[in-house]
């Protein structure tokens, strides 16, 4: 087996391709529900796959079936693809799984606390959708929030520093939440990591699933893919500045 640099993001898009297949393969055979997500769902509408810098994938999966799922994608993906999470990583901080490529190898530059991971190779998020009404997202993200920073800490990823500096930031973020009009409301929601400014994806533009020509394959997404996309990126079909147009990874290695 020889180890040799990928410098094409295409060949890297071609792999995450084969696992987010098999993924998918798998949890339609048992009528488990999944939806892309995020840059994935936006490569989908407007490109009709990836978008072209990107070296990603994002699926999300329903709280309430999420343990099933991992369970059933750890039985049955091949040996090829390992699921990492809190039980199978013991350094795991995240809070959602991956599906990760034993084929590759990663440089983390850009997120070294990754790097403290066993396996190094591309990977497909598993993001967990958790349903709740926009009222309980500040509470929820609190509580999310508090306990991702213990989970670094623990696993000596975190100082005692930056976790207060951090936590401090969350619990601004909390107070900043609780008084706005925005989390008044007791609609229907999804909501999965606090990575931007709208967090959350309303329960009625998400059901019910679609399909939608990602490359040479249709994966199941939200029935509203515009108010999702909008919300998150606002003009989403104008490409970013060639300056922003960058990958998540630097450097991946491929095992032939």
């Amino acid at each position: 087996m020889t180890k040799r640099r990928v410098t094409d993001v295409r060949e890297i898009q071609e792999r995450l391709l084969f696992v987010a297949k098999q993924i998918a393969r798998i949890l339609e055979a048992h009528e488990m529900p999944y939806a892309i997500a995020y840059g994935t769902l936006l490569g989908a509408v407007r490109h009709k796959g990836f978008i072209p810098w990107d070296d990603d994938f994002d699926f999300f999966l329903p709280d309430e079936r999420y343990e099933e799922e991992i369970a059933v994608l750890r039985k049955e993906l091949p040996d090829t693809i390992f699921v990492e999470d809190a039980s199978s990583e013991p350094k795991y901080f995240h809070g959602w799984a991956h599906a990760k490529d034993l084929r590759s190898e990663c440089d983390f530059t850009l997120y070294p606390q990754d790097g403290a991971y066993a396996h190094h190779g591309i990977s497909v998020d598993l993001y967990r959708a958790y349903r709740m009404k926009v009222s309980e997202i500040p509470e929820f993200f609190l509580k999310e929030g508090q306990a991702y920073l213990e989970r670094r800490k623990k696993a000596g990823l975190l100082t005692e520093e930056a976790f207060e500096k951090r936590w401090n930031h969350g619990i601004a973020k909390y107070e900043q939440r609780k008084t706005s009009s925005e989390y008044c409301s007791e609609e229907e929601v999804f909501s999965m990591v606090d990575t931007y400014h709208r967090c959350y994806s309303f329960a009625k533009d998400v059901l019910p699933l679609k399909k939608y020509l990602f490359e040479d394959t249709e994966f199941y997404g939200p029935s509203n893919a515009d108010a999702i996309l909008t919300s998150i990126y606002g003009d989403y079909m104008v490409l970013p500045s060639e300056g922003d147009r960058v990958t998540h990874l630097q450097s991946v290695y491929f095992f032939d």
